[in-house]
């Protein structure tokens, strides 16, 4: 009798031990943040436009943010890239539109913003390099995009930023240049926005490298711009080898980024 009820007493510290330690594993699941997800981010592989007599205008859906990228572009050189995408707290959105003609000149529409609150973005401009090449676009193109969040830390918006202003700047110059007649000038104007473009590349490409040798990955750090030009660059060249030799063959063909 004494061995039974010593059994049950036995019986009864185990049963009660295991209720408590699921108890507290319990509370601590439920109190401890979850793991959080991986930021979104996309591309899409090298698309096909057909030709056509009219502007250059697509309308992406982009379903895994709820938003879209739209790009238009007139004969003109007037162009209107804009878009839209879910928050995600203490994130920037970088978003990308490469379009690349036959003749491998490729140009690049980017907008790097505050995710935070819902995003709805548009800039436009008016281009002359646009305008030169838009007959060959005409002819059918290829185009890609891309989009990432980054950490707001990681400080792509402040770059961003920078660089659109030098962008903007250069624009001007090269407008005025063209309403003025003075062909001498915008042709340099436009042949110093190809370089500051081919440069922006260059920063982008020594960015991801850096990364890649530190262990973080390729893609922690160079924006969607380096993935677009890589993309459209590989049905430029006819290369399929990585993105550093991909894009070191069609760094000459990077007109401009607006």
């Amino acid at each position: 009798m004494t061995k039974h009820i010593s059994g049950i007493k036995r019986y009864s510290a185990l049963a009660l031990f295991a209720i408590l330690a699921f108890a507290v594993s319990s509370a601590t699941a439920q109190t401890s943040p979850a793991a959080s997800a991986a930021a979104p981010a996309e591309a899409s592989p090298a698309l096909v436009a057909p030709a056509s007599t009219g502007p250059i205008s697509y309308n992406i859906k982009l379903n895994k943010i709820d938003g879209n990228i739209n790009i238009l572009v007139n004969p003109n050189g007037a162009w209107l890239f804009s878009g839209t995408a879910k928050a995600e707290k203490d994130k920037d959105y970088d978003v990308s539109l490469a379009i690349r003609a036959k003749t491998g000149a490729i140009f690049v529409f980017h907008w790097v913003g505050d995710a935070t609150h819902p995003i709805q973005f548009s800039k436009s401009g008016d281009s002359g390099i646009l305008k030169d090449d838009f007959s060959d676009f005409q002819k059918g193109h290829h185009y890609a995009w891309s989009y990432r969040y980054f950490e707001s830390s990681a400080g792509k918006r402040a770059q961003y930023e920078e660089r659109q202003r030098k962008r903007e700047q250069l624009a001007r110059e090269e407008k005025e240049a063209r309403e003025k007649h003075d062909a001498k000038l915008e042709a340099e104007k436009k042949a110093e926005q190809k370089r500051e473009a081919q440069k922006e590349l260059a920063e982008e490409r020594q960015q991801a490298a850096q990364q890649k040798s530190s262990g973080g990955g390729g893609g922690g750090i160079g924006s969607t711009i380096s993935s677009v030009v890589n993309t459209v660059g590989n049905i430029a060249s006819g290369a399929v080898s990585t993105v550093t030799s991909a894009i070191s063959d069609v760094g000459s063909f990077l007109g401009s980024i607006f």
